[in-house]
């Protein structure tokens, strides 16, 4: 007898592109009840089925799109999905997630989760509605960029929702995106690179079903009360609607936490120029917020006679304050080219200020220096097509900066560029930029809210002490939001526990709190275990020494990083030896005995 399920779908699609094979598989109580869904789903397919050590970007590697129990459902800010794949800029096991509306497409054909491996010799096409899946060529298609493709694809299949690729993807750069629907992107990391060497332009989904609801009551009332909460939230009802990300440009450089000139400053003169108050009368609220969601944070800008993404606050700060550039125009005409071309809009700007730094300190001769645009944008052009300098710029900050015999200059960690936030100034965010199992990153544990907004209470941003307890909840916290999966903006809104409660709802299924928090737990600790086997250790947690030698500004002046006294505490809260690698009883509590393997001397 096969009980009902709710919030599931219960079938993970599977596509071998060398073989044709097309295979559909059950959903496992182990994978859905111990990791949920998008993030959680994606990391347990990838450890279950590819060897830590596989080329990232070759054929025996997967790339796994996934969404989670609440997507599609009447929960708000539910319309996210996640990718998952090992990454060509990290050598990690990496995931991103993006919204739209392509994830509750994916879950209305019918599946939770969709596997590829293997590669094509042509540039093709995979087209999905519910059990008929094709694989098309789509040449016509090819070196086309982003926003041209997707329109080609919406105006001949319009009932579909679709996400593809740009030529950054299709020439393998290490940290490709892909472009989700209109607006929306998987960034970081390289997933774009990775669909490009399997030859996959595009992936084109519909549905006709729909997740069932195990409390149908119950969720109304979750709906009522969390869309009354993101209300009544000033920064979700209001400043995010208005401004976007943008809004934060000011408030980080009166911090003095805003990269400068490759974060050789944390501070820049002309950032009120591309803050998202002055941008204001440029952006206007895109007409197609992501499915069910209420905050409506997303966009756009007219370039041309056209409606563009607006640059989100990352982008403002990698493309414009790190590099120099204080015109808003400039910037946005930045923002705009790299999604057009499906290039991560943080590693484009940290690679090039790499660049310029080495240009400055006459290591190279290169034709871009701060704050300067001219020859940036067919730098960028270059890159995304890797021609001359841009093949090289191509690869990365890091294997960039080591190639020239400089990698000190290349800010990243684990090399995944490190985002608009200056670990100097925000030590709890230093301590999750170095323990990321992905790299530098602030989603995994955004210590902004604490250190900077004083949410929910204020902490000493300057001390390293006691942040570990403080990044190890906030990153378990984020594994299951990104498993679920919700939008982060709702952490400004909504209480952690009542995430429990929209599971519940939906499944008809309780956890009690150290269950549902210990699922975040068992995340993390599979993907360091992954990144173990595939051989990453302490050594590896580590900033540039910048930061732990070379003062910030203003605020953050006379402040450096001493990573060990926060790394000590964090393994011994981790349950880590001091190695930085779980102990077997660690394994045990958190039912990865599975995985000993991936230990050392295994």
């Amino acid at each position: 007898m096969v009980l009902k399920m709710y919030g599931w779908m219960g079938k993970i699609l599977y596509i071998d592109l060398n073989s044709g094979k097309i295979e559909k598989k059950m959903l496992t109580d182990y994978q859905r009840k111990k990791f949920l869904g998008g993030r959680g789903l994606g990391v347990n397919i990838l450890a279950e089925e590819i060897d830590p050590d596989v080329d990232p970007f070759s054929h025996r590697n997967r790339i796994v799109f996934s969404a989670g129990p609440l997507t599609a459902t009447e929960v708000p800010t539910t319309g996210r999905m996640a990718v998952a794949t090992k990454s060509p800029l990290t050598g990690t096991i990496f995931d991103s997630n993006a919204g739209g509306h392509w994830g509750p497409e994916l879950k209305r054909a019918g599946y939770d989760a969709l596997v590829i491996s293997g590669g094509l010799e042509k540039l093709s096409r995979i087209k999905i509605f519910d059990d008929r899946v094709e694989i098309l060529s789509c040449n016509d298609l090819k070196e086309e960029k982003t926003s041209s493709a997707w329109k080609k694809l919406k105006d001949n299949e319009s009932a579909y929702k679709h996400l593809v690729i740009g030529p950054a993807g299709e020439n393998a750069v290490r940290f490709a995106s892909i472009a989700v629907g209109k607006n929306r992107t998987l960034g970081r990391g390289g997933t774009g690179g990775v669909l490009g060497c399997k030859n996959i332009k595009a992936i084109s989904v519909r549905g006709s079903q729909s997740p069932e609801i195990a409390d149908p009551v119950k969720i109304d009332d979750v709906k009522k009360k969390s869309s009354a909460w993101l209300k009544e939230s000033s920064l979700t009802e209001n400043r995010l609607n208005e401004l976007g990300t943008a809004m934060l440009m000011n408030l980080i450089n009166e911090a003095g936490v805003l990269p400068t000139h490759n974060f050789q400053r944390t501070q820049f003169s002309e950032a009120d120029s591309i803050s998202g108050e002055n941008l204001s009368d440029r952006l206007t609220s895109s007409k197609s917020s992501c499915y069910n969601c209420p905050i409506a944070c997303s966009k756009t800008v007219m370039i041309d006679g056209e409606e563009k993404s607006g640059p989100e606050y990352e982008s403002l700060g990698l493309l414009g304050a790190n590099l120099g550039l204080g015109d808003p125009d400039i910037v946005t005409e930045l923002n705009n080219l790299c999604d057009e071309l499906g290039l991560d809009t943080i590693s484009t700007g940290s690679v090039i200020s790499c660049l310029m730094e080495m240009n400055e300190k006459n290591i190279v001769d290169s034709p871009v220096s701060f704050g300067q645009r001219e020859g940036i944008l067919t730098l960028i052009e270059k890159i995304a097509r890797r021609k001359g300098l841009g093949d090289e710029l191509a690869e990365g900050s890091l294997r960039f900066a080591q190639k020239n015999s400089a990698p000190e200059l290349a800010m990243q960690v684990k090399g995944l560029d490190i985002p608009a936030f200056d670990p100097r100034g925000m030590k709890g965010q230093a301590l999750g930029y170095i323990t990321s199992n992905r790299g530098a990153c602030h989603q995994r544990a955004n210590m902004m809210t604490v250190e900077l907004l004083g949410l929910p209470e204020q902490v000493d941003r300057f001390s390293e002490e006691d942040k570990a307890p403080l990044v190890v909840h906030q990153q378990n916290l984020n594994c299951i939001l990104d498993s679920l999966i919700v939008c982060k903006f709702t952490l400004f809104a909504l209480a952690e526990g009542f995430y429990k409660e929209m599971l519940s709802a939906v499944t008809g299924e309780d956890y009690s709190r150290d269950d549902f928090f210990r699922i975040g737990e068992r995340i993390w600790n599979l993907e360091r275990l992954f990144n173990t086997a595939a051989g990453f250790s302490r050594e590896n947690d580590r900033l540039p020494a910048r930061f732990g030698r070379e003062s910030g500004s203003g605020p953050a002046s006379g402040n450096f990083v001493n990573e060990e006294i926060m790394l000590d505490e964090y393994y011994k809260i981790r349950g880590w030896n001091e190695n930085g690698i779980p102990e077997e009883s660690k394994l045990k509590e958190l039912e990865l005995d599975r995985y000993r393997d991936f230990l050392p001397g295994r």
